[in-house]
């Protein structure tokens, strides 16, 4: 730092050696202001002292008053001089004291200029966080809105309902059998309900039953569920390939029924090739079947789980008492797992389809259409 100061120093001097002294040296009556003006040097560093005097008090307008002082009483010190040794030290003092104030007061404006952009960043920080906050009020409050709305709608349905049935049924006292078999309606249709809801299950547990008995006569080679990889892989690629291609046939605008016919397409051609395959590789009319229910029910059961869990993307809706940001981290979370399922269960359910495979190898698709019906002319 003091060789930084005293190069500096040595800079001004010669830089303004050829300058006057910073006063009419006509008027000079002391001996410093006379001894300034008749030497070279000591009148080069007093021009520069002025200027960065000058300088320093642009610098600083809130401080001209304390550096105005400072300097009257510096030259007060200086008149009072009787030797150039004493007036040599008293002005490279003087210039150090301005070059410091000039440091100083950069300084300290970088510092208030610092705690400004602080100030602003936090009125900032604070202006997003109320923005924020009265975004989610809004979005509460219009949440609560449409909550209201769709509950007077449905208690206005609902009026309206029961003002057209008393408008349009007659009264208990005109007939005697018109509530009773108004009554007995309801009950027929939860029954029929009920019927098919049993139904379904009863199907689904008799599959599983002979999917499993299927499978242990695979194993003891008495029946043959998949012939090879082959087998297994258009069994279950042809209903996912018929689902793309109505997906894409729908992304080039064609009509939603082209993306039914496909994806009816895939699924019965996946059925179609599950029967012949497993007419093709088993013997007895016990066996060919075990092997179609126990294909369509693997394949099924994956896909309606598969589908489930795609579907779980789509939901999640903000549930009650739930902030949005609680709301956001449940999502995130959930779909996370939603997707560690999903790999799991497609792996899960590739190596149990290998496991079910008689010859652990891929065959080309001629050899595994082709069908030999000498094998069962006897």
């Amino acid at each position: 730092m003091v060789f930084h100061r005293t190069t500096a120093l040595l800079l001004a001097v010669l830089a303004g050696n050829s300058m006057a002294a910073s006063f009419d040296c006509t008027k000079a009556e002391n001996f410093a202001e006379k001894e300034i003006c008749r030497d070279g040097y000591l009148s080069s560093l007093d021009t520069s002292l002025s200027r960065n005097y000058k300088a320093a008090l642009l610098k600083a307008p809130d401080r001209q008053d304390a550096l105005i002082q400072s300097q009257r009483e510096w030259l007060v010190t200086r008149n009072q001089c009787t030797t150039q040794k004493c007036l040599d030290q008293a002005m490279v003092t003087r210039f150090k004291a301005i070059e410091d104030f000039t440091s100083a007061e950069i300084g300290r404006k970088l510092e208030l200029e610092q705690q400004q952009q602080v100030v602003k960043s936090q009125a900032e920080d604070a202006d997003r966080a109320r923005r924020k906050h009265e975004a989610y009020v809004a979005e509460e409050q219009a949440y609560q809105q449409r909550r209201q709305a769709a509950q007077q709608q449905t208690v206005y349905s609902q009026s309206n309902t029961a003002s057209a049935s008393s408008t349009y049924q007659p009264p208990a006292y005109q007939t005697g059998q018109q509530p009773h078999r108004q009554i007995a309606e309801t009950p027929e249709e939860t029954l029929w309900q009920q019927i098919f809801s049993v139904l379904w299950k009863c199907t689904l547990i008799v599959a599983v039953v002979m999917s499993f008995w299927a499978v242990i006569r695979h194993r003891r080679e008495e029946a043959t569920i998949y012939n090879n990889y082959t087998d297994a892989t258009i069994t279950n690629m042809l209903p996912v390939t018929g689902w793309g291609i109505g997906l894409l046939c729908g992304w080039l605008g064609l009509p939603h029924q082209v993306y039914q016919v496909c994806v009816v397409t895939g699924i019965l051609l996946a059925v179609s090739f599950a029967i012949y395959a497993a007419v093709k590789s088993n013997r007895g009319g016990l066996n060919i079947l075990l092997a179609i229910v126990a294909k369509i029910t693997f394949v099924c059961v994956f896909y309606v789980v598969m589908g489930f869990l795609i579907l779980s993307f789509f939901g999640g809706a903000r549930r009650k008492g739930e902030s949005l940001t609680q709301a956001e981290s449940r999502r995130r979370r959930e779909s996370r797992n939603t997707r560690v399922q999903i790999v799991a269960l497609s792996a899960g359910y590739s190596f149990f389809t290998a496991w079910l495979c008689r010859r652990a190898e891929f065959t080309s698709l001629s050899e595994c259409l082709e069908f030999d019906p000498t094998l069962y002319s006897a």
